[in-house]
């Protein structure tokens, strides 16, 4: 992944970012990651509803989606 095309798709509204492994990471805006040049910083909601922290590299990105809105998981 390009950091630049990243730093986009984050600005244009929510995305899932898929990992090589099969994570997924919803960004719902760009106050939820900080992208650097090797990786994305990115809080996001995990499975118990919990805010987490996840360090993602982009040469490990596979994918990113843009979302219509962010699913709830309450």
């Amino acid at each position: 992944m390009d950091r630049e095309e990243l730093l986009k798709a984050i600005s244009a509204g929510p995305i899932e970012i898929v990992m090589t492994n099969g994570d997924r990471f919803v960004v719902p805006s760009s106050e939820f990651a900080i992208v650097d040049s090797i990786a994305a910083h990115v809080l996001y909601k995990a499975g118990d509803g919990k805010l987490r922290t996840a360090i993602l590299p982009l040469v490990t990105m596979s994918v990113i989606h843009p979302l219509e809105s962010v699913p709830d998981s309450d």
